[in-house]
């Protein structure tokens, strides 16, 4: 195959889509920016706090080509997961928020676990910026919804009701927000609308020292209240 440009180790949305029509013809390319990730990395953890463009950008395209070569890209998402739980705290927010992305792309791809990421995103509520927990909230949200569209698999689901229950209890009050405001809006979207989450919310959320969990899942129950005699 002709390489007509000359720049295209550099071009890394044209080599992307180079590379997912033909992995193989690819495979010296795809590898040079493996190995130059690697360095960026090894240069980005000895100063942690800035953005690096470089990073996010090899991450990104690195996260979109995956499946192509598994057998190369095999510890690539720890190594992302890893960047995020040493240095979450102190990264710059939109490398944070580009790393969650790179991650996100990663699970929808069934490299990433739902749980490990669950895990990993509620570490990151802590953090001082909004604009992350919003998106982190939609996207745990969104996850569970497609994980029970076309069959709910009940062990998965315990595990993650479960994981959610205990941050609920959690004495960090983002933390616990986060959790009862996922379960509320699973709750109203028909996901895990069973008796276990009713009374986790009413047991744990009703009686929290948080007021703000307190408030929600107070309401929580007036709306339902509200809803009950609407429909008699």
């Amino acid at each position: 195959m002709v390489r007509h440009n000359n720049q295209l180790p550099n071009n890394l949305t044209q080599l992307q889509n180079l590379i997912k029509r033909d992995p193989e013809s690819y495979k010296d390319e795809f590898r040079q920016q493996l190995a130059h990730f690697e360095t960026t990395l090894e240069i980005f953890n000895l100063n942690p706090t800035q953005y690096n463009k470089k990073l996010d950008e090899q991450a990104m395209f690195l996260a979109q080509v995956t499946q192509c070569y598994l057998n190369d890209m095999k510890t690539f998402p720890q190594k992302i997961v890893d960047i995020l739980k040493t240095h979450n705290t102190i990264l710059h927010s939109d490398m944070r928020l580009s790393l969650c992305k790179c991650l996100i792309l990663l699970r929808n791809k069934n490299f990433v676990t739902a749980y490990d990421l669950l895990e990993l995103f509620f570490t990151l509520i802590k953090c001082q910026d909004k604009n992350l927990r919003e998106y982190l909230k939609t996207h745990i949200i969104t996850d569970i919804k497609n994980m029970n569209m076309k069959h709910k698999d009940m062990k998965l689901n315990s595990t993650l009701q479960n994981f959610i229950f205990s941050m609920l209890r959690d004495s960090n009050a983002k933390t616990a927000k986060l959790a009862v405001d996922i379960l509320i809006e699973l709750y109203h979207k028909n996901i895990w609308n069973d008796h276990k989450t009713v009374n986790i919310i009413a047991d744990i959320g009703c009686f929290s020292k948080i007021t703000k969990v307190m408030v929600a899942s107070l309401k929580f129950f007036l709306s339902r209240d509200e809803e009950e005699k609407q429909e008699n």
